[in-house]
């Protein structure tokens, strides 16, 4: 029999639990809690781009573009006197380490007295962007003049982010090209080295094809026991393919420093959104990670949020810590299996032994429920419940963690894809590949309903079955849907809304705007169908006519499939004016018809409504050379003013029956 010892509990298992039959699958070692915002006393209207927390989490540094100081950026902290109160409003760390060139990404030594970052300052500096570092004599002391680090760290291009490890023997940080429009080109993750805290540092080494195996990886950070590295992939490179968003963090590990990083895995929810994240830190004991993102909630651009790191103590899912969880640490103990290495840290220490059994016998007993598991397949694309074209039908999602294949299974049956496993051969099983995409191969039936599901395959051989999603093939054309538009990025990117829609922002005698001034610049809330639609405003009170169009380079032929009718869905708010609305066709002649609602009063109206309007009323106009389609409020003759609004666009189609 063994004996197991830990600080809380003595057990005494016998040999022949070991062959106890343990349902359910293994799950990862550790997961998220849900996001939480450090709200505005911490966060402002502006963006809080970086940040750490002190070892003892009674300081945090922030780089924030705030009012009130010194640059483009400036360095801030703020304070608390135990963990459990809320953060002092921040304080200017002033000029001594603040400039007018602008100073980010503070990154605090475990003893609290070296502060790194990166400055973009002209003199001393040997590149755009160096790193520096500013010493105290000890905590609550003035900070002292900053330190450029010098070459081999700093070169001529830029360097930027710095993250030094617990022990302070490793510096991680961000080598970048920069173009001339102010956009990297590439961005790599380095570390350098020294054999003591007095040593100089040694000469950089890039992380290598594993970590950098993209265009841009940015903003890393070590944990302090340095065996896991989160960084990010920059939103203005190409995303890393299987993030949710356009800058999605990451996650790499390694068992010790003399080890190599693992494959890199997507965080997953509720970390990554749709919206940006970035800037990832975590906290000295592992168990809060701090971020950045651009989700709804917050009070800025960009703001500060910290989520909780929870180790996953039930093994078999049952939803309880209990006898089945404890055989299945006990059959693994001595062993590196990350499953069960959930201590002193959630990730572990590389060894399953009395520290992850502490870990274990702290919930003994409790039910839990971790509503994401990240050994799982997730972000269903197409997204769940949603309805699809034909030739959208290639399926993708994010891998789970540690996954190294994918079994795919796809059928019009919700049961058998439930049910299914790799010996079906009624064609629902679909293949093991190493992809995280799969296209069917022909053409899916239109109007149908599909179920599918992704298992993902660990290393070790181990099966973890995936959630059935489903989608249906429409018959019908999608005219838009306001998808493939971005929420944020670049207010010239051609993906934003209004590059497509064209609204009146520069036209006086056009009283509209489509999309929102900041980002998000779509809808995310207020949606028919998806994620996303149009918001429309229009001020009639000066132009007549508030309009936005859409042109085609090439005329589309809206007679295909034998479609008879277009249609959109539209929602008003109580206070629009009810002026007329209108959606107008032109063809490549130059013909055009508008058809206005019947009723003025549907912008006024609080819900989702659907209009139709059949293609044999746009008379005169040629529907196989489509070039134009407006949609308007107000006059469309431009003679009678009227008042203002905001509606949303949503799911313009073109059907087939006039009924359907």
């Amino acid at each position: 029999m063994f004996w197991l010892k830990s600080g809380r509990i003595r057990l005494v298992i016998f040999g022949v639990m070991s062959a106890m039959v343990v349902g359910g699958s293994a799950k990862a070692d550790f997961t998220f809690g849900e996001p939480i915002n450090l709200g505005p006393t911490v966060n402002s209207e502006a963006s809080e781009y970086s940040h750490c927390v002190s070892a003892d989490g009674l300081e945090l540094y922030l780089g924030s573009y705030r009012d009130g100081g010194y640059g483009s950026g400036d360095i801030w902290v703020s304070k608390r006197a135990t963990r459990e109160e809320e953060w002092d409003p921040p304080e200017n760390l002033g000029p001594v380490v603040n400039t007018a060139s602008g100073e980010l990404s503070p990154c605090l030594s475990v003893d609290g007295l070296e502060l790194y970052f990166h400055s973009e300052r002209e003199v001393g500096g040997l590149g755009a962007s160096d790193i520096w570092v500013s010493r105290r004599t000890a905590q609550g002391e003035p900070w002292g003049e900053p330190v450029n680090l010098g070459a081999p760290i700093n070169t001529e291009l830029d360097d930027y982010n710095p993250c030094l490890s617990g022990d302070g023997l490793e510096l991680y940080f961000v080598h970048g090209r920069w173009d001339p429009e102010d956009a990297p080109t590439e961005e790599s993750i380095y570390v350098t080295r020294r054999a003591t805290v007095d040593d100089l540092w040694g000469e950089p080494e890039d992380l290598g094809p594993v970590v950098n195996s993209h265009v841009c990886q940015d903003t890393p950070w070590i944990s302090s026991d340095g065996r896991v590295l989160m960084f990010t992939d920059a939103w203005i490179c190409d995303p890393r393919p299987g993030g949710y968003g356009e800058t999605d963090i990451w996650m790499v590990r390694r068992t010790d420093e003399h080890s190599p990083w693992s494959k890199p895995v997507n965080l997953g929810l509720p970390i990554n959104s749709y919206f940006d994240e970035d800037f990832p830190m975590i906290s000295a004991d592992g168990s809060t990670l701090y971020f950045n993102s651009r989700r709804p909630g917050g009070s800025g651009r960009h703001d500060l949020w910290q989520a909780p790191i929870v180790p996953v103590v039930d093994f078999d899912g049952d939803g309880t810590v209990g006898l089945n969880d404890l055989t299945l640490m006990v059959e693994s103990w001595g062993t590196d299996d990350p499953r069960y290495d959930i201590g002193p840290m959630p990730w572990g220490d590389g060894t399953v032994d009395a520290d992850d059994l502490d870990v274990l016998m702290a919930s003994w007993g409790q039910a839990v429920d971790f509503p994401y598991d990240p050994v799982k397949a997730s972000n269903p694309m197409p997204a769940d419940g949603s309805t699809i074209l034909n030739e959208d039908s290639s399926l993708s999602w994010t891998p789970g963690w540690y996954a190294v294949q994918h079994d795919v299974y796809l059928g019009q049956d919700p049961g058998a894809v439930e049910n299914a496993d790799i010996s079906d051969v009624s064609g629902i099983y679909r293949g093991r590949q190493d992809s995280s995409r799969y296209t069917p191969p022909g053409a899916l039936d239109s109007g149908a309903t599909f179920f599918w599901r992704i298992d993902e395959i660990h290393t070790d051989g181990t099966i973890i079955k995936g959630p059935a999603w489903s989608f249906t093939v429409a018959d019908l054309l999608v005219v838009d849907d306001f998808e493939n538009y971005i929420a944020e990025g670049d207010m010239l990117d051609p993906r934003q809304i209004y590059m497509t829609w064209i609204d009146g922002w520069d036209d006086p005698e056009n009283g509209s705007q489509v999309g929102y001034a900041g980002p998000p610049f779509v809808e995310l809330t207020i949606v028919h169908g998806g994620l996303q639609s149009m918001p429309f405003f229009y001020d009639n009170s000066n132009a007549p006519i508030s309009r936005t169009f859409r042109e085609w380079p090439d005329p589309q032929d809206w007679t295909v499939r034998g479609v008879q009718v277009l249609t959109l869905w539209l929602y008003g708010e109580q206070d629009n004016s009810a002026d007329p609305f209108y959606v107008g066709l032109e063809d490549s002649a130059g013909n055009r018809r508008d058809i206005t609602h019947r009723d003025p009063a549907v912008l006024t109206v609080n819900d989702w409504q659907q209009w139709r309007i059949p293609l044999a009323d746009f008379t005169n106009v040629d529907l196989s050379a489509i070039k134009i389609m407006y949609i308007g409020v107000g006059d469309s003759t431009g003679n009678q003013p009227g008042g203002l609004g905001k509606l949303f666009i949503d799911d313009i189609e073109l059907h087939s029956r006039l009924g359907q």
